[in-house]
């Protein structure tokens, strides 16, 4: 295969596993071998005349485009390859290899080596995770401690009588703690904490069983310098007050077989792409070890709150604001979250998050009065972040104290699953802090989150759990989600579940039916019917309940229909990935009428929310891209994905949006629109995590320099 030299290459599709199709054989008269450049003229020409399609949103191209420009770019090493001649792959002049498959024509075999989901009603385009724009700003990062000093303190758990011991490593030195307590009330119940004097211990001093978490401190024994301050968190088995293993007033059976523990380890901000780009470890691994992924998996809300709602209740954003309250004090301690149901019919649960101030249910949010889980260690992730040394890494902890801040989590649920192994548990462990803002530092924690799985692995874990390895969405803002990939990368987070040998050997049905929905269309919602099927695994598909926010969604151990679009799994349309796009003249009369309304929309919502004294209005200044939808179906209307630039501060914004030709107006749902460039620091002024896309503080405007 030639190369040929082009420009602007924006993104490349996984290299296909197959051969590379030449649209039949090409029969070469004799005469032309005289001139080795009559052949080479030929091919580019055949090449000219091969039709241009587009997947992915700001690349749109039509057929008229390619016409043989001079800008045409192709790279040798994405070549591609095919084995059924039915499959017509061509490259266009702004992409390399987008597939197409004409209409009329057989599916090819290896389609889904080209598209994560390929059905009727969906085509889900599978992106290469190192295409060299994606590459060009990726930085590895590398692991380092937070602090290389040894280890004064050692916590030692005896499995035989379920207690902590405090072990010194050191001679000469003594050392005291500090217990941690929740402390706050009312709406300041979970932003609170309180720290007790500092009680000296003796060497290997077994931890009364009251104490859940403690701020230790050691020095020599004849000065006062401080020498270490550390921070650790206990499971005690003692939480687990009374007997919640019963139901109907029968005994529950708590065997693995009867009653699997489920076990969610989240990590904010991850799409399946930039998984595979910074953590090739821990994708190798999971791949290796057969955890089932569903490469169709699409996010149904814009940041955190919604698409674990979603995923804990069954519930549209709508329906969680008005629902669960969680703007009320007390309003999320109502909240049907899934881990109630667990609790109550018996299981031992927990929920741990880090980054205290921006965690999911307190971010703009009262939070909970009452612990909602049995293990509820906030109070140590608000300690360390006060009380310990921090060095923040675009701008959130990343080192506290002597670990890495998600360590705190990880080593939490260690103790979790390790200390209630032979219980039926339900825990969720979710870490923000080397994800959230920064695509490329989940790199750095690759080799360790890997440890982590070996440890639970090696525990027993994996012989009794489901465990969801998950997202919740990916890069929403930055210079990752700024490429033309970032629409794909946005809105495709990863997922993938262990399931235990046991269960595929009782279950084959339910496996194969997992193994089948990998390449179909799924939301968190499916996921939300999943773990509640979990609880009754002998419950036909006809009787188990759906979520709410979807009610054609269901459990993925059943079939996910072939048919099913974004509409069907609880998707609204701009969150959707299974569109073509088409480029579209930025010049077209209407273009910039429906770039306006957008702006006028958008201060419309700031002037009905009563913000327009503390935010500016926006002006259009770019229009940077327009895409049409091309829909599967057929619609009265026409679809566009506008990219465009707002003043002041170069506010850029998308949004998905229906043109009405006859009434000259959009068809918008203003809390859909992205924000695509970072806005925390010009957003301070408003705390509605809508406003604070739209909103441009005048007080940041005069702190400016």
């Amino acid at each position: 295969m030639h190369s040929f030299e082009m420009a602007n290459i924006k993104y490349q599709l996984i290299k296909a596993e197959t051969a590379w199709p030449h649209g039949g054989r090409i029969v070469v008269h004799k005469f032309l071998k005289i001139s080795a450049l009559c052949g080479i003229f030929l091919l580019i020409v055949c090449y000219s005349w091969s039709t241009c399609v587009t997947i992915i949103p700001s690349q749109g191209y039509s057929p008229s485009d390619c016409t043989g420009s001079t800008n045409d770019q192709y790279d040798a090493s994405t070549e591609q390859t095919e084995s059924s001649p039915d499959e017509k792959i061509y490259t266009s002049t702004r992409a390399q290899l987008i597939p197409f498959i004409r209409r009329n024509e057989t599916l090819g075999p290896n389609i889904l080596d080209n598209y994560f989901v390929y059905t009727s009603q969906c085509r889900m385009p599978a992106l290469n995770p190192f295409a060299r724009d994606a590459l060009r700003i990726f930085k590895k990062t590398t692991y380092n401690t937070c602090d290389p000093s040894m280890d004064l303190i050692s916590v030692v758990y005896d499995d035989g009588n379920q207690r902590y011991k405090l072990h010194m490593n050191e001679p000469k030195i003594k050392c005291c703690y500090k217990a941690i307590l929740r402390s706050g009330n009312g709406a300041e119940a979970d932003n609170k904490f309180k720290l007790l004097p500092c009680t000296y211990f003796p060497q290997d001093f077994v931890v009364p069983q009251r104490v859940d978490a403690v701020i230790t401190e050691c020095r020599r024994l004849k000065d006062k310098k401080l020498l270490q301050q550390d921070a650790f968190g206990f499971v005690q088995p003692a939480k687990h007050v009374g007997n919640r293993t019963t139901l109907n007033n029968s005994i529950v059976d708590q065997s693995p077989e009867s009653r699997p523990s489920v076990l969610l380890w989240g990590i904010d901000s991850m799409s399946r792409m930039n998984f595979q780009r910074t953590m090739p470890l821990m994708y190798k691994y999971l791949r290796k070890e057969n955890w089932y992924e569903l490469q169709g998996y699409n996010k149904m809300g814009d940041n955190t709150f919604p698409n674990l709602m979603a995923l804990l209740t069954g519930f549209n954003n709508t329906r969680s604001m008005s629902v669960c309250r969680p703007k009320s004090v007390a309003g999320l301690d109502a909240c049907p979250l899934l881990w109630q149901t667990y609790r109550q019919l018996g299981y031992i649960t927990a929920y741990a998050e880090d980054w205290g101030r921006f965690s999911t249910f307190n971010y703009n949010k009262k939070g909970f009065v009452k612990p909602p889980t049995d293990y509820y260690p906030r109070p140590l992730m608000l300690a360390v972040e006060k009380e310990l040394k921090k060095v923040l890494v675009s701008r959130i902890p990343y080192c506290v104290g002597r670990r890495h801040y998600a360590e705190y989590i990880y080593d939490y649920a260690i103790q979790f699953t390790r200390v209630h192994k032979n219980q039926s548990t339900f825990g969720m462990f979710w870490t923000n802090s080397f994800s959230h803002n920064d695509f490329a530092l989940p790199s750095s924690m690759d080799a360790k989150i890997l440890e982590y799985m070996h440890t639970l692995q090696k525990n027993g874990i994996f012989e009794k759990s489901i465990i969801l390895f998950f997202s919740d969405h990916g890069m929403r803002f930055g210079p990752l989600r700024s490429l033309d990939s970032g629409f794909l990368e946005e809105r495709m987070p990863i997922l993938y579940i262990w399931l235990p040998n046991w269960f595929r050997h009782k279950y084959p049905q339910f496996v194969h039916n997992l193994q089948l929905n990998r390449n179909r269309l799924t939301s968190p919602f499916d996921i939300h019917a999943t773990l509640r099927h979990i609880l009754e695994l002998d419950t036909p598909l006809a009787e188990l309940s759906r979520p709410e926010g979807c009610p054609s969604c269901h459990s993925i151990f059943y079939e996910v229909a072939e048919s099913r679009d974004c509409r069907d799994a609880g998707i609204t349309d701009h969150w959707c990935t299974c569109h073509t796009f088409k480029n579209n003249s930025l010049t077209d009369y209407h273009i910039k009428e429906i770039s306006q309304q957008l702006i006028n929309a958008t201060n419309a919502y700031l002037v009905a929310n009563n913000l327009t004294d503390v935010c500016q209005t926006l002006r259009l200044s770019n229009i940077e891209s327009v895409q049409r939808k091309i829909s599967l179906k057929a619609k009265a209307f026409e679809s566009y994905l506008v990219r465009y630039e707002a003043q002041p501060e170069n506010a850029l914004f998308e949004a998905s949006t229906d043109w009405n030709n006859k009434t000259q107006r959009i068809s918008i749902s203003v809390p859909d629109i992205s924000r695509l460039d970072s806005y925390s620091q010009l957003s301070k002024c408003v705390e509605d995590n809508i406003a604070k896309k739209f909103c441009i503080c005048y007080d940041y405007a005069e702190l400016k320099p």
